[in-house]
């Protein structure tokens, strides 16, 4: 890695590196609290993140419930001045808890590096002067709006609490008859009841087994995309050596070029005095 590509991390060379850890803001986020709705199935939002830093950046994004969301991409690197957006899905909305919440780590990456993995795996070897930020993104529920429908329930329990007393002065005394009415009615309403609860499940399950099935997916996508970016990275390796030894080969050929000129020369003056 060159050492000109450090030169705009030195904000302050006086200072130690322990106050540009504390001091230096690498990026910023919009929103800094995430609003999940009441619901079910999925919910997806969104996240900006924006380097401003005079360099690139460096990004990583963890969570604390890592099997409830999935995060794409979830690390990365940020140019100078520009900004990226994250998607974050919660896979069932109905297991949210309120202490979800994500990490946005941040740090310094200078060069030409793109193996977003390796910078994470050991930060240390490309983290020279020790500047990380750290921020955290919390989550939350919007509160419920009380319905103002209590006078109208209390007036239409009374009523319907009349006309029930009024249905029991006014109807034969069989008890009998009215329970063997009521019964095949229940049963029928709970068979249905029943069915709808296990089609409801069926539908969750295939739902789930499709979101694993993406969520597989996005992961092979980012394999395959770690694979294409060491492949590259090491095309340009062998690119800049090979400039390296055409560069080599055509300086040894003016060199020869030139000694080659000096070498008539030198006949051409002995076949004068020759002469």
């Amino acid at each position: 890695m060159p050492k000109e590509s450090f030169d705009c991390l030195l904000i302050n060379p006086k200072s130690s590196t322990q106050n540009l850890s504390t001091q230096t803001k690498l990026i910023t986020l919009n929103p800094l609290n995430i609003i999940i709705e009441h619901g079910t199935g999925e919910t997806v939002k969104t996240m900006e993140i924006k380097n401003v830093y005079p360099c690139r950046v460096a990004y990583r994004i963890l969570c604390n419930g890592p099997t409830r969301y999935v995060i794409f991409p979830n690390k990365g690197f940020i140019g100078i001045a520009e900004k990226i957006t994250i998607k974050i899905t919660l896979l069932d909305t109905l297991k949210y808890q309120s202490n979800h919440a994500f990490i946005v780590q941040a740090m310094p990456a200078p060069g030409d590096f793109a193996d977003r993995k390796a910078v994470w795996m050991n930060p240390q070897q490309y983290n020279i002067l020790g500047i990380m930020t750290n921020t955290r993104v919390r989550t939350m529920r919007p509160a419920v709006q009380p319905l103002n429908i209590a006078s109208s329930t209390t007036t239409s329990i009374s009523s319907s609490a009349a006309s029930s007393t009024s249905d029991v002065h006014t109807a034969p005394s069989n008890p009998n008859d009215s329970s063997a009415k009521s019964s095949p009615q229940k049963s029928e309403a709970i068979e249905e009841l029943t069915a709808k609860v296990r089609k409801s499940a069926e539908e969750k399950s295939n739902l789930t087994n499709e979101m694993v099935k993406v969520v597989n997916e996005i992961k092979s996508i980012e394999v395959d995309l770690d694979r294409q970016t060491q492949l590259v990275n090491e095309l340009n390796d062998r690119i800049k050596n090979g400039e390296g030894q055409y560069t080599n080969l055509v300086l040894r050929e003016n060199i020869l070029k030139e000694e080659l000129e000096i070498a008539r020369q030198r006949m051409r003056m002995l076949n004068r005095k020759q002469q």
